[in-house]
Order: structure tokens, then sequence, then C-alpha cells
């Protein structure tokens, strides 16, 4: 009735009109070009004045989720002059499913209210910031009738959008910017609204140039100034071209090259490289400034990490996972037999260093995987969490003087100094366990605030004694916990107590994966998920196919059977 949905390209003026108003599934049409982007053009359609009110409701809903009237004049028409005025459709988004009018919607003469009910999924803020959220929707609209028809008086602040408006009207992106050290990137997941003026490349470096969402400010850097602007993003010879106004520092030219490849990797899977212009010139006076397709993964290895074996215990002694899925004890004292230690976590350095927990939870100590290395304790307390790594070669762990105290602490590895992070969130609960992703700023923590436990990812801000843990948000609530662990830095797995497999995420709804109740503990690594289970008191490391789990260390004999005091606590470096 009021709702035209068409397929184009952003930026180009050609389309396929179907018929209906139901989502098109196309195929790939961008033939070679990256920026030839296929989305589906939302076309509203202005009020009719001998509509009712709840035709009224649904004409303005379907207004609000248009990309083609990015200033929503249209959805404008369907309210009061007063209301239009105080309307905001660039505020936060309410993202809703399953959304009906109440049954008995009121009309007494010239005013009306209609109801619009659902659930609640997820909220997207001015910055793109995508959480995914629960609870009823219950929005009520208020209506007037006056000589143009029924007109909304009142309603929603903002945009309020069906998971469908929002798979139409947004794209994901991946923003890439920079560590504390400039050495490392950290990943931003945003929604970025589609303008149907540009191609979803010169979208995604506009949102990039103009700094991280509010979960990662204050945590990251970027190479650009503040008033970099992007003129255009073009295209030749197989190259993307990125025309800005400005350069940047000399010495950022390297991490500002792995920005933007990394920004723009899912749109040039085909291998395509970059160039980088300034006013429409080269960058440099005398030659081009060219940037390779995968820069990201050249400026940091643990974007795309290769050939990393993973680690395990056996009787207690560490052991490293060969081609041929044999164990080998690693050299120094860390490999050796040891019944006190529990929980190793592997450090990035080379040679690697891990860290343990001691048995009764009081202490960590440190070894170098190298011959000669010995075990040195490092932290002390009166119930300490497992130890976990940074890319700094940073040890972290928590204090728990009691069930409703924790004190997050870090070790710096060069002077071996203990700092207390500040973490107003953690003070007052318990923290069952704490992972530090390997980016270096993600963090995700299991809390157990006395109620319920729950899984929160947050971000790790400042350096040294400035050190703090902020902008924490539950991804999974109402589970009790066994294990968690770092797939990347977008992805978190986590074990229930139950069993139960979850992939969890700060944008987008935890999902359930192919499970195994013999399982105890996770680690992973770039979608490869291992696990440490026991079978009738008999243990093996399993790892996860596309259909099954299956075992994964063999013997001496060649087999990889459950054993007597066999492999467990599968741990991949910063894992």
């Amino acid at each position: 009735m009021s709702l035209i949905i068409v397929l184009t390209w952003a930026g180009t003026a050609c389309a396929v009109i179907p018929t209906g108003n139901k989502p098109i599934a196309v195929a790939d049409a961008r033939k070679g070009n990256p920026l030839g982007d296929p989305y589906a053009r939302v076309i509203a359609m202005p009020p009719n004045e001998d509509w009712r009110p709840e035709q009224v409701v649904t004409g303005f809903r379907a207004a609000m989720a248009s990309p083609d009237d990015p200033d929503r004049e249209i959805a404008r028409q369907y309210l009061t002059d007063a209301f239009a005025k105080q309307w905001n459709p660039k505020g936060d988004v309410t993202v809703y499913e399953h959304g009906e009018y109440e049954k008995f919607s009121s009309e007494q003469g010239d005013k009306a209210r209609v109801t619009l009910k659902g659930d609640i999924t997820a909220y997207i803020g001015q910055d793109g910031r995508y959480k995914p959220s629960g609870g009823p929707l219950n929005m009520p609209f208020s209506l007037v009738k006056g000589p143009s028809g029924w007109r909304i008086s009142g309603g929603p602040e903002g945009l309020v959008l069906s998971e469908s408006d929002v798979d139409h009207g947004y794209r994901p992106v991946d923003l890439y910017f920079l560590d504390s050290e400039w050495k490392g990137l950290v990943i931003d997941q945003v929604r970025v609204p589609i303008d149907p003026t540009a191609n979803s490349a010169k979208t995604a470096v506009e949102r990039l140039l103009q700094g991280p969402s509010s979960l990662l400010k204050g945590a990251v850097k970027t190479a650009f100034e503040p008033d970099t602007k992007l003129i255009d993003v073009t295209t030749e010879d197989n190259r993307v071209i990125i025309d800005l106004n400005k350069r940047v520092a000399s010495d950022l030219i390297g991490p500002m090259a792995a920005q933007l490849a990394g920004t723009l990797s899912t749109l040039t899977k085909g291998g395509w490289g970059f160039k980088v212009e300034v006013n429409g010139e080269s960058y440099y006076s005398d030659s081009a400034l060219q940037i390779e397709a995968q820069e990201q993964s050249a400026f940091d290895h643990w974007m795309t990490p290769r050939d990393i074996a993973p680690f395990y215990l056996s009787d207690g002694g560490l052991r490293l996972l060969t081609s041929e899925k044999i164990g080998q004890p690693v050299p120094g004292r860390a490999g050796e037999k040891d019944e006190t230690r529990t929980y190793p976590a592997i450090s990035d350095e080379k040679p690697a260093r891990v860290a343990a927990l001691s048995k009764d939870g009081k202490s960590i100590s440190v070894a170098s995987v190298s011959a000669g290395g010995e075990w040195q304790e490092w932290a002390t307390g009166e119930s300490l969490t497992p130890p976990s790594w940074d890319r700094y070669d940073t040890l972290w762990t928590v204090n728990r003087p009691n069930d409703h105290t924790s004190v997050v602490i870090r070790h710096d590895r060069y002077n071996r100094q203990q700092y207390r992070v500040a973490a107003p969130e953690l003070d007052t609960v318990y923290v069952k366990s704490l992972k530090i992703a390997r980016d270096g700023v993600h963090v995700a923590v299991v809390v157990n605030d006395g109620a319920e436990e729950q899984v929160k990812i947050g971000t790790v801000v400042g350096q040294g004694s400035a050190t703090r843990i902020d902008n924490l948000q539950s991804v999974v609530q109402g589970k009790a916990i066994k294990d968690i662990a770092w797939n990347d830095g977008k992805s978190l797995y986590v074990l229930t107590k139950k069993s139960e497999l979850l992939e969890a995420s700060v944008a987008a709804e935890a999902k359930p994966l192919p499970s195994d109740p013999r399982i105890e503990s996770i680690t992973a690594l770039d979608g490869s998920l291992l696990a440490g289970a026991v079978d009738n008191g008999k243990r093996q490391v399993l790892y996860r196919t596309s259909a099954k789990w299956e075992e994964l260390v063999k013997d001496e004999a060649g087999k990889p059977d459950f054993i007597e005091n066999g492999p467990t606590s599968p741990v991949y470096p910063l894992g």
C-alpha cells in the first residue's frame, strides 16, 4: 500500500522494479567492480487523506525505513507540524521484530491511538554502534484528524525499524583502527545507513574518517587527522582509488594503509589493491601511494594468523602439538610433569612464556618456553582467576578477596611491576574469568552479581597505571558459564555448564553452535575451535569439523583415543 522495494546499485540510476513488497534475493552483481554494490531501495509513499489511523501508522513505518529519503521528508508528512519539529530521525534507532498492532486500537472523534507491539532486539546509536537488546516493544502512536486526514501527533523520538528494515537500509561495516601502541589493528563493528548517492566503499571510508564508535572511543587511535575528508572513491585498472583532502604524518602512512585495506577488505575479495590520492593528485610528488589488497594482514599478523600450533597439558606438563597431531614436551620446566599448576596461558613472545595458576588458586607462575626456563611466581592473592596474556606481553588476572569483590590486576613483563586496573563495574561483583582479546583492546569477563551469571565484553583504555576497563556490555545472560575463548577481535566463544556452546559478539545476538557433552574447556583461533573433553574419566582434545567433534591428539601408537591422564586444557597463544 505505501511501500515499493526496488533493486538498484548505489551511485547509479539503473534499477530493476519487481512486483510486490517482499525483499528480493539477488546474485552478486558487481561483475568484477567492488563499487557496484546492489541494494534494495525502499521507496515510501506520502499519506492518503482517506486512510484510517492504523493505515497512517503503517505508512509512517514504511517511510521511516526508506534509505532513498535520508532526511525522512516523506515520513514527516505523516506527522503534525508540532510533532514533526521535535521528531529526530538522526537519533538512536530502536530495532524490533514480530511487530503487530494492539488488538483494540482506540478512535474517538478526531483523536485516535494505535499501539505497536513486538520484541525489541537491538538499538543502533548515532555512531552506528549496534547493541543487541531485549524486552517488549510497546510503542503508542497518538493521532489527530485534520483537513488532510489523520496525522501522528505523538510517537517515538527517532526511527523504529524492523529487523528486515535494518537489513535493507543499513550495511554492517568493520572499521579498522589502531591500538594504543600503533602496532596492531582493532575492529569496530558498526551499521552504516545506505547512501543512495554513494557507493559502499565511499560510505565505509567516510565512516572510518569519523572515528570509532562509543564502544572503542578512547581505546583506539587513527592515522587520520580529525579534519581529514574524503573527496571520492573510484576505480581504475583493478585498483580502488581513494581521494583525500590531506595527507597523514609520514610515519603513519603504513598504519593508514592498513586501516583502509582492512575497512575495504570485504568489498575487494577479488584481490583489488588500492591507491591513495590527495586532491586528485598523486600522494607523493614523484610517485603514487599503492596499497596491497591484504595490507592489514601484513601490518598485523593476528588479522590472518597462519601455522600457529596449539598447546595442551598432559600429566601436568605442557605439550606443543606437531603437524602429525602428536604432542611434544616444550623445553624448560614448563614441559616437565607437574601436578601443581593448571589453566595455562601462552604469550606472543619468542620464545613464548607460559603462565599457569596454582591448584589452590592463590598464585600464578610464569616460565619461558625455552631451554633452562624456570618457573617464577608473578602474582599472589586470596583467589585468582586463570591468567590471560595480552599482545604486549602483559599478564592479567583478577583477585577475589570475597564473593562480592574483584580487583583486576596486570603485571608488566619488563619491570614486573603490578598495576591495579580501574574497573568500577567489576568492583562489587564476583569475576569468574577474564580474557583479553588478541587485539589487546577488547576484554571479556564472566561475572556473578549475586543474582545471575553474565558474560560481558568491554574495552581496555589507557596504559600503565592509568589502565581501566570500560564500556562493558552483556552478551550472554542467565546461564552458568564454564569457559570463554576469543576467536578473533570480533567474536567470543562461550561454553555453559550445560555444555551449550555459543558464539557471542557486541554486534549480534549470541547464536548456538554444535557442542558435545564431554567438553570441559575451549580455546580458539581464527575459526579453529578446540576443546578439552572428559569421557568416563579419560581425557582428550577435540576439534570441531563442519559436522561433528573429533579426537585430535594421537598417542604413541598413532591413535587419537581418550586415555587416563590424557591431553587436557588446550590453548592457543593469547587464547
